[in-house]
C-alpha cells in the first residue's frame, strides 16, 4: 500500500521533482558562474634537530626526543601562520595592495609528524605560489636565525595550480541537482497529502456518509447546473421516500436505520445508468435526476425503479429479519423557464401527494404545478 502510495506520488508530481531540480541544478551554475576562482598551493616544511650543533650522538639524540614534544612543532606552526612575520616581505606587501589581501595563509601539522603544510589560496594561480614562496624565504630565514638549534627546512615545492580548488561546476551542479531532487519529492508528498486532505474534506460536502451518494446541497447545485448549462434539454427529477424508514425513524436504532437507508441507496445506484444522479434529499427520501429523459419515458422509468426498491431489505447477515421500505416516489420533469424552486416545488407536491396514497405509489406532476390543471398519474406497486 505505502509502495503504491508512493508510485502514485511520483506519477502525480513528477514535474515538480523535475522542475525542483532543474531549478537548483541553474542556480547552483549560475553561482559557480558569478563567484570568483579561488586557486590553492602547498608547500611542506620539516622541522629537524641541527646537527652542527650537536658533538656526540646522545645529544642529537637527546634534541630528537625533544623534538616529539608537540608543543615545539606547534610553536613553528603558529610563527609560520603568523602575519606579522611574512608581512614584513615587500613583495607580499605589493602582492596585497594588488589584490586587497584577498588570500588565506593557513598552517596546519601533518599528523605523528614533525611536517608542516603551508596552504595559500587566491584568486590567481600565480600569486599564490609567489606568496607561498615569498612566506617560505622569509619565514626559514627568520626562525632558523631565531632557533638555531632546530632547523626550519623545505620539504616541498609549492606548485602553480592548473585548476581552481572552488567553485566546481560539475560536482556542485549534481549536489545541487540531488538536493532538488529531495527538495521536489518532498513537496510531491506535501502536495499529495494536502491533496487528499482537500479531496477528504470536499468529499464530506459534496457526499452523504450514510448512503455515499449526494448530499442535498450538492444534488441542487448538480440540478441548478442542468438547467442552466442545458436549457432546452429534456430531463426528470424525483424524490424517493422510503415511507417504511420513514415511519420508524424515532424507534428504529440508528445503526440499522443506517443499514437499510445505504442498502436502499445501494440498489437504486446500480438500477440508474452512470450518468445518473442520485442524493439524499432528507432523512428517509432519495432524489434522483434522469437526464436525456423525454416526458413519456418519465413515468415508466420511476415505476421501474419503485418495484425495484419495494423488495424487502434483510436488517441483519443472517437474513431472517427484513424490512420493507415501502417506497413512494413524486417526480415531474423540466420544461423551458422552470427554475430550481419551481421544480423542487413540483416534485415536493408530487412525493406529498405519493405519500399520501394507501400503498406504495408513482406519482408524475406536469406543469403547470396549478392544482386544478395538473394531471396526477398513480400507479399501485404489488405489495411484497
Amino acid at each position: 500500500m505505502e509502495f503504491n502510495l508512493f508510485l502514485r506520488t511520483l506519477q502525480r508530481g513528477w514535474w515538480l521533482i523535475a522542475l525542483s531540480s532543474f531549478v537548483a541544478t541553474t542556480v547552483s551554475l549560475v553561482i559557480s558562474y558569478i563567484t570568483p576562482p579561488v586557486y590553492q598551493t602547498a608547500a611542506r616544511y620539516v622541522v629537524s634537530p641541527n646537527a652542527s650543533l650537536f658533538s656526540s650522538s646522545w645529544e642529537l639524540l637527546s634534541s630528537l626526543d625533544t623534538l616529539d614534544r608537540r608543543s615545539i612543532v606547534n610553536t613553528y606552526r603558529e610563527m609560520i601562520a603568523s602575519p606579522s612575520i611574512y608581512e614584513r616581505s615587500p613583495e607580499i606587501r605589493k602582492i596585497q595592495s594588488e589584490i586587497s589581501n584577498d588570500f588565506d595563509v593557513s598552517v596546519t601539522v601533518i599528523p605523528d609528524t614533525n611536517i608542516l603544510r603551508l596552504t595559500v589560496e587566491g584568486p590567481d594561480p600565480r600569486l599564490v605560489v609567489v606568496v607561498a614562496k615569498a612566506i617560505g624565504r622569509d619565514v626559514l630565514a627568520y626562525i632558523n636565525e631565531l632557533n638555531p638549534i632546530y632547523t626550519l627546512s623545505i620539504l616541498e615545492e609549492p606548485q602553480m595550480p592548473t585548476a581552481p580548488v572552488r567553485p566546481q561546476p560539475l560536482e556542485n551542479a549534481l549536489l545541487a541537482f540531488a538536493f532538488g531532487g529531495m527538495v521536489g519529492l518532498v513537496l510531491a508528498f506535501s502536495r499529495e497529502q494536502l491533496q487528499n486532505t482537500l479531496d477528504k474534506l470536499r468529499e464530506r460536502s459534496v457526499i452523504d456518509p450514510v448512503t455515499s451518494v449526494y448530499t442535498r446541497v450538492y444534488f441542487e447545485r448538480r440540478l441548478l447546473e442542468e438547467i442552466t448549462q442545458n436549457p432546452n434539454a429534456n430531463f426528470a427529477i424525483g424524490i424517493i421516500n422510503l415511507r417504511g424508514l420513514e415511519q420508524v425513524l424515532n424507534v428504529l436504532p440508528e445503526p440499522i436505520f443506517n443499514r437499510v437507508l445505504s442498502t436502499v441507496a445501494h440498489r437504486l445506484k446500480n438500477e440508474l445508468r452512470g450518468r445518473d444522479i442520485v442524493g439524499r434529499w432528507g432523512s428517509a427520501q432519495l432524489a434522483v435526476i434522469l437526464p436525456a429523459t423525454a416526458e413519456t419515458a418519465v413515468e415508466p422509468a420511476f415505476k421501474r425503479l419503485q418495484i425495484y426498491l419495494a423488495e424487502t431489505v434483510p436488517v441483519d447477515n443472517i437474513g431472517d429479519m427484513s424490512f420493507n421500505p415501502d417506497p413512494c416516489i413524486g417526480a415531474t420533469f423540466y420544461v423551458m423557464f422552470d427554475t430550481v424552486d419551481t421544480l423542487i416545488e413540483r416534485v415536493q407536491t408530487a412525493v406529498e401527494r405519493a405519500s399520501a396514497m394507501p400503498q406504495g405509489t408513482v406519482v408524475v406532476l406536469r406543469p403547470p404545478a396549478l392544482f386544478p390543471q395538473e394531471s396526477v398519474h398513480a400507479s399501485l406497486s404489488v405489495e411484497k
